[in-house]
Order: C-alpha cells, then structure tokens, then sequence
C-alpha cells in the first residue's frame, strides 16, 4: 500500500480553467526572471538546462530564488565539461558550497550545492569556469 511522505502535501484543485486552444501560448524566451519571490524555494534543479551561455543569470536567479541552506542540483553532460574544478570554484562564487560531486557516470555529471548566501562577487567580475563546450551528439 502507498502513503503519502510526511512532506507531501495536498495539490489545490483547478477549478474555472478554460479550454486549452483558448490560453495563450507562452513566448519562446530564457526565463532569467523567473516569476518567484526571493529565497522562496526549497530545491532548483537544472538538468541538461545550462545550454545557453549566460549561464551566470541562470545560476544568480537559482540564488535567488533559493531559501538560505536550499539546495542546487545540476545534471549535465560530462563532455561539456573542460575543467569540473574550475567549474565548481565558478560556482562557489556564486554563494553555493559543493555538498557532492558525482563523476562516475560516463555520460552524465551530477553536482548538488547549498546555498550560503548571495554571490561573493561583482557582477562584470569574470568567471570562466562557467563556460561550457557545446555539446556533441554521434550518430548511431
């Protein structure tokens, strides 16, 4: 038999929704901004998401966003990757410690960080830890 986990919590129910055809579609745009308040949110994940190559904004707004302590977890491609520890230093910078690192995976890379508070540098200082190759498909 299933339960329920002590933190999950009941969904509200959506009432009055129009037809799908009827709602607007939403802009193809990088969501830097994202509609939430600040430290409002227990985890962000980004997964297979660092494609763009601002990926400073993105890592400010998980900040953000973020509760002190909250967690940053990161999956992505381990090809796109010239130097984990640059990148990881890149991102400590950016008021997150790493809690884990895992590089076994031949394909994959998984980081998980917490927030301890906002970014530790200016916002035109560079950090070239945080430029990603492009990543590379083969053909099967």
């Amino acid at each position: 038999m299933f339960e329920e986990p002590e933190w999950a919590e009941e969904a509200p129910v959506a009432t009055g929704l129009e037809p799908v055809a009827a709602r607007p579609r939403p802009a193809a745009a990088s969501q830097i901004k994202v509609p939430l308040e600040d430290e409002s949110v227990d985890v962000a994940v980004f997964c297979l998401s660092l494609m763009g190559t601002n990926i400073r904004d993105f890592l400010e707004e998980a900040n953000r966003v973020l509760k002190p302590g909250g967690l940053l977890k990161v999956a992505e491609v381990s090809s796109r990757f010239e130097d984990v520890r640059t990148f990881l230093g890149a991102v400590t910078k950016l008021g997150f410690k790493v809690i884990s690192k895992d590089l076994t995976n031949s394909h994959f890379f998984l980081f998980d960080f917490e927030k301890t508070g906002p970014p530790r540098v200016g916002p035109k200082a560079q950090l070239t830890g945080l430029k990603l190759q492009p990543c590379l498909y083969k053909r099967r």
